[in-house]
C-alpha cells in the first residue's frame, strides 16, 4: 500500500479547495453574464414596444383637424345647426353691383389679422415647417390657420365664378390658383371628414341646416388675434 505524506496530502486538499473556488467563481461569472444578456434583451424589448405606443397615444389624444404641435388647445365645442345665408355671400349672378359688398362680408368671417399668426419659437416645434415666405404685405416667422385659408379658397372660387358667368372666359383666368385652391379644399375635406349623419334637413333653410359639433369660434378666434401681426381683414389677401 503506497503510503502518502502529510504534505502532498494538504497540497492536494488546496488543489481541491481552490478548484472548487475556481468553478463557483466561474459559475457565478456565467449568471451573471447571463443575466446583463437578458436584461438588456427585456430593455430592447420594452423600448419597442413602449415608444410606439406613446406617440400612437400622442395621436389619438390630438383630435381631427387639430393642431398637431399642441399651439392651439381646442377648450370647447358648439351644438350647432348650420345657417344658409346665400343672400349674403353669394353674389347677384346677374350684375357686378354687389361684388364688393359680398366682399366685405367674407372680409368679417376672419379674425383680425387676416388668419396669419407669429410664432418666434416655431423651430421649437419641428412638424410646423419653415414660416410662410411669399407673403407680399407681412414677413416674420407667420403661420396660417388652415380654415382661414380654405375660406379664402372657398371666397376665391366663388368670385371667380361669378366673373365667368357674367363675363366668359377672358383667357386671364388664373388657372394655377384655381387647381391650388381646389386641391385644398378637396384635401381638407377628405382629412376632416365630418361624420354628421345627414337627412332631409342637411340644406334646409327653414330649419337652420342639420346640426353638426363645432369648435367654439371665439376661442379660436382669440386666439389667432392673439398673434397676429396687423389688423387687415382681407379674404383676397389673407
Amino acid at each position: 500500500m503506497e503510503k502518502i505524506s502529510l504534505r502532498d496530502h494538504d497540497q492536494e486538499g488546496n488543489y481541491r479547495h481552490r478548484r472548487a473556488i475556481s468553478q463557483r467563481h466561474n459559475s457565478l461569472l456565467n449568471w451573471l453574464r447571463w443575466g446583463i444578456v437578458v436584461a438588456l434583451q427585456a430593455i430592447i424589448i420594452t423600448l419597442l414596444c413602449v415608444r410606439p405606443k406613446a406617440e400612437m397615444r400622442d395621436l389619438l389624444d390630438t383630435e381631427t383637424g387639430a393642431d398637431i404641435n399642441g399651439l392651439y388647445p381646442t377648450v370647447e365645442h358648439e351644438y350647432k345647426r348650420l345657417k344658409f345665408e346665400e343672400d349674403l355671400y353669394m353674389p347677384n349672378m346677374t350684375s357686378l353691383n354687389d361684388r364688393d359688398e359680398v366682399r366685405r362680408r367674407w372680409d368679417k368671417l376672419l379674425p383680425r389679422g387676416s388668419g396669419s399668426v407669429a410664432i418666434s419659437d416655431y423651430k421649437k416645434h419641428p412638424l410646423l415647417g419653415e414660416p410662410i415666405a411669399d407673403d407680399p404685405i407681412r414677413t416674420g416667422p407667420l403661420f396660417e390657420a388652415s380654415w382661414t385659408h380654405a375660406l379664402h379658397c372657398l371666397y376665391y372660387s366663388v368670385d371667380q365664378y361669378h366673373q365667368l358667368v357674367l363675363k366668359g372666359p377672358t383667357g386671364e383666368e388664373n388657372t394655377h390658383h384655381a387647381s391650388h385652391c381646389f386641391e385644398y379644399l378637396r384635401t381638407s375635406l377628405l382629412c376632416n371628414l365630418d361624420m354628421t349623419l345627414e337627412g332631409s334637413y342637411s340644406a334646409n333653410r327653414e330649419s337652420g341646416g342639420q346640426a353638426h359639433v363645432c369648435r367654439n369660434r371665439d376661442q379660436a378666434v382669440k386666439w389667432i388675434e392673439d398673434r397676429r401681426v396687423d389688423e387687415l381683414q382681407d379674404i383676397v389677401g389673407s
